[in-house]
């Protein structure tokens, strides 16, 4: 059975490839304007770091939303700082993740003052689907500018973590 911490690592690995295309990029093709689902390929971006850290770390921890504004973020490496980051407190979250913490309740408080409850076990499916999501609003955004979005695939990954 695929484990939450290995499709954790998976989409971190598809990322890293993302991340490897946008390397090559000028910094105003990466922070202008697409009108994309948020401003920018760069706003995108953090917007997925956003959702694991919002979703695994403040939420699941009772600690209300991210103090994180996309404005925060000049550049690629502004963006990889989060990265690493919110990727050292999911490393230690799954280091201590046991089975019944699968049952415990994540609250999302709305704007509105709304909530919706859920479990951390749906919270970690819904993680990477999101993010997946938004790499796909990424690789669409390569493709109208005639750049080669990077391959991804479970099946291949699987395969290279054999060796």
């Amino acid at each position: 059975m695929l484990g939450y911490e290995e499709l954790f690592d998976y989409f971190k690995r598809e990322r890293d490839k993302i991340v490897s295309a946008l390397e090559k990029m000028p910094l105003d093709e990466f922070t202008r304007n697409r009108e994309l689902s948020f401003y920018s390929i760069k706003d995108v971006l953090v917007h997925t770091v956003l959702v694991e850290d919002n979703w695994l770390h403040y939420r699941a921890a009772g600690r209300g939303e991210a103090q994180v504004k996309f404005d925060d973020f000049k550049s690629l490496d502004d963006v990889r700082r989060y990265m690493r980051e919110v990727d050292q407190k999911t490393h230690e979250l799954f280091k201590r993740l046991k089975p019944e913490d699968l049952r415990k309740e994540v609250r999302r408080v709305y704007p509105d003052g709304r909530v919706s409850v859920y479990t951390l076990e749906q919270v970690l499916y819904h993680v990477p689907i999101e993010v997946i999501y938004h790499y796909g609003e990424i690789f669409a955004e390569f493709w109208r500018m005639n750049v080669d979005a990077p391959y991804y695939s479970y099946l291949n990954y699987s395969k290279d973590k054999e060796k």
